[in-house]
């Protein structure tokens, strides 16, 4: 039940005794946000694509942001008592990612950037589909604070893909596994340290399904994850296969175009 009186503290540090319970996934205001997020991330990338320079600027602003209230949240837990230093940490994919990507993108790093892009890109992604903001009756300032992570997550990735900031290659989508099973082995090390965590949901499903439920083994969601990172694979790779796939046929065309202009200018001379 909704306590009609909280504090701003209660606000702050997600007090979920008196808060109330909310409506949970897939209600009004998660769909509202999901169709709105969508929306934005088409429309950002043709806006970043048109003004590159606002973009790459954006970027570096964002990325300042992404850390101050990274830095804020994990004080403000550890002041208040909620979580330990360890627990603090960023264990979490999207935690992590809010501190590995500016320095990525801040000390222009482009070695396995594709990997920090597609981490970045899917995790922020999938946490605005799957993650639970909603169970209670008002949205605290730790869930809006994440909300706003992940919108900036995909914003920064779309702006240095829309700009051409990093040129995305097929044959470098290795990366993005290698990236995946490294962050996995950093999110088992916070498990095995704090007691009944959960990062990175290896320990427990963070899906609200599990289509290997039948086999009756304990961690059978994990079968689900591998599924989920091949269908994210393919999604990632297909565009920019496509595209490659265009551009080659393009370079044929012309290459016979100019061979066969030689070739009539050798016969007519």
């Amino acid at each position: 039940m909704l306590n009609a009186v909280f504090t701003f503290y209660d606000w702050l540090v997600e007090n979920t005794e008196v808060m109330g319970d909310g409506p949970g996934l897939w209600c009004p205001l998660h769909i509202t946000l999901l169709v709105l997020l969508v929306a934005w991330i088409v429309g950002s990338f043709f806006l970043f694509k048109k003004y590159k320079n606002f973009a790459l600027k954006l970027t570096t602003v964002l990325c300042f942001v992404m850390v101050f209230f990274r830095i804020f949240r994990m004080a403000l837990l550890l002041i208040s008592g909620k979580q330990t230093f360890v627990e603090v940490l960023p264990w979490h994919l999207c935690h992590l990612m809010s501190f590995v990507f500016p320095i990525f993108y801040l000390f222009k790093i482009k070695k396995g950037f594709l990997a920090i892009l597609t981490v970045t890109f899917f995790g922020g992604f999938l946490t605005f589909l799957f993650g639970d903001y909603y169970y209670l009756s008002t949205l605290s300032f730790l869930h809006i604070e994440s909300l706003l992570l992940h919108f900036i997550m995909l914003t920064v990735v779309m702006a240095c893909i829309a700009t051409g900031y990093y040129k995305v290659r097929v044959k470098d989508f290795w990366q993005a596994f290698l990236g995946i099973f490294l962050i996995a082995c950093w999110s088992m090390i916070g498990n095995l340290l704090v007691e009944d965590a959960n990062y990175l949901y290896l320990m427990e499903n963070g899906l609200p399904f599990d289509i290997f439920a039948f086999l009756n083994w304990e961690y059978s969601y994990l079968l689900d994850y591998v599924i989920l990172v091949g269908v994210i694979a393919l999604v990632s790779i297909m565009p920019f296969y496509i595209i490659d796939k265009v551009k080659m046929k393009k370079e044929d065309k012309s290459f016979n175009i100019i061979m066969n202009c030689l070739r009539d200018n050798e016969f007519t001379s």
